[in-house]
């Protein structure tokens, strides 16, 4: 059986399937029958066929985490006029509750002080979750204490003040808290550890267990991170509604998609699809724009060449008059990135009131970045993303276009950005606000124009694509966006999907 016959198996199905999971059925004795057999395994929301989907099918003992399915099919069917279908996301109030933001809550004087409130705070705040978490941690101590010289083995917790490695391989890690230093070896002979101190980078605060050893160094017997529990267990909804992330419209660039917004907008009218994806699009109550939501003026190397719009206040009345095509039932909540006009520092407070009031219509709520809310009681963690390039340039394992793996890493160390002087500007708030204090149920970010989703220990991961071509710049540095792509998480089941508006 031929690739083309077991596609139009699936499409007749009205379910779309991945280039991998294709390649994975056509290698099969009896390809026909095995794709037979898994489309009577699937799920009625299964819409998009994944490689994963296929192996959980025959791995079902295995846990199940959710991955991503998708809505994308191949054509976009006009609906006739009159179809009078009901809209369920009519039916039920917004509810959106803001749990933290740095907007009304900026500190920072720009004195050398802020700095010390801000790492002092950080170290305060992660010290806490390590205590919470780990009962062996809690008798941690202090480091002035052992570098007495009577404890010959301790735990220690710090924030990492410099990194680096020897010629003959070992890393070296200093480690400071609010008193004291200390200097520490990672032994490059355990494997396991040397792993662990290889995603180590400046300024966050880790557990280190430590002994002595010799002309003051201390040599680590294990390296901890504050991480998420794994008890974590991920709140859904009483409502059947669904959650949409629309990242990086970028309105203003020449690269803006707009034949591939106008499919969007169309579609969220309940004008063009197919029953299935007429179904989403009436479920859908909320949209959350994870920042980037102009273009911006002076971003980037010449980017006045590729402005069609050069007037960054004109730039959000486009995005306005955009937004307000979206249905009035539709609450759209917006935050800013590093392209918008807020501080470039982050935490970046909420778009300003003169900017706001360009928007009507509907409710739209502004947020800064990053910001914690809930949606009827299921707890989002939203944030613009730029610490993802500190984070991919500063861990060898990691890759800027591999969005999920580092947004991991990012929970592991329980911090947005930790490391102070690289591509991600931070305020010295006297609270820092890029701390993961709480633990959500859906972590999204923007910002590397990729469209990714996946799972860390009970909480759904989403990178929410963008609305904008690959840039000269992104030519340049040799990145390959992957625009419009919608993400959409429902709410009640905790189950992830997207839209795919490449096709037509």
């Amino acid at each position: 059986m031929g690739m083309k016959e077991i596609v139009k198996l699936f499409s007749e199905k009205g379910i779309l399937i991945d280039p991998e999971a294709l390649d994975y059925i056509s290698s099969k004795d009896d390809p026909l029958s095995f794709a037979q057999d898994v489309i009577s395994k699937l799920s009625e929301s299964s819409l998009v066929l994944t490689l994963e989907e296929i192996k959980k099918m025959e791995s079902p003992e295995e846990e199940n985490i959710e991955e991503e399915e998708g809505l994308g099919t191949k054509i976009f069917e006009k609906v006739p006029v009159g179809t009078g279908e009901k809209v369920l996301a009519k039916e039920y109030e917004s509810e959106v509750k803001i749990i933290k933001d740095v907007t009304g809550n900026v500190t920072c004087k720009g004195e050398v002080d802020d700095f010390t409130k801000l790492f002092n705070s950080r170290y305060n705040k992660i010290k806490k979750i390590f205590h919470s978490q780990r009962r062996g941690l809690r008798n941690s101590i202090p480091i002035k204490k052992i570098k007495s010289g009577k404890i010959k083995e301790a735990q220690i917790i710090g924030i990492v003040k410099d990194i680096r490695t020897t010629q003959k391989g070992y890393r070296i890690v200093e480690i400071e808290d609010e008193e004291d230093s200390i200097t520490v070896l990672i032994p490059k002979d355990d494997p396991r550890l040397y792993q662990q101190a290889q995603e180590i980078v400046y300024d966050e605060v880790i557990s280190v267990r430590v002994t002595s050893g010799r002309n003051g160094l201390f040599i680590a017997q294990s390296v901890s991170y504050p991480d998420i529990s794994v008890n974590h267990k991920k709140k859904k909804s009483e409502v059947p509604v669904y959650v949409a992330f629309l990242s990086d419209t970028h309105i203003g660039s020449k690269k803006f998609l707009r034949d591939h917004w106008d499919r969007l907008i169309k579609w969220l009218n309940g004008e063009i699809g197919n029953s299935r994806q007429r179904d989403v699009a009436r479920k859908i109550k909320y949209i959350v724009i994870p920042g980037d939501t102009v273009d911006g003026v002076g971003v980037y190397p010449n980017q006045d060449k590729e402005l069609e719009i050069s007037d960054i206040y004109k730039q959000y009345q486009i995005l306005s008059e955009e937004l307000q095509k979206i249905p009035d039932h539709i609450t759209v909540i917006i935050q800013p990135g590093n392209h918008d006009a807020v501080r470039p520092a982050e935490p970046q407070p909420a778009l300003e009131k003169e900017i706001q009031d360009l928007f009507s219509g509907k409710e739209f709520i502004f947020v800064g970045n990053p910001c914690y809310f809930s949606i009827h009681g299921v707890e989002i963690l939203s944030y613009h993303g730029q610490s993802l390039l500190d984070f991919s340039t500063s861990i060898p394992t990691l890759k800027y276009n591999q969005p999920i793996d580092i947004m991991k890493v990012s929970l592991r160390k329980r911090h947005l950005a930790p490391i102070y002087g690289g591509h991600t500007p931070i305020a010295p708030e006297h609270e820092d606000f890029m701390v993961i204090e709480r633990i959500p149920d859906i972590f999204v970010t923007g910002h590397v124009h990729l469209s990714s989703v996946g799972e860390y220990r009970g909480v759904t991961l989403i990178n929410a694509s963008a609305w904008q071509a690959q840039t000269s710049y992104q030519k340049m540095l040799n990145f390959v966006p992957d625009p419009a792509k919608l993400p959409i998480v429902d709410l009640k089941t905790g189950n992830t999907t997207s839209m795919d508006f490449n096709v037509v």
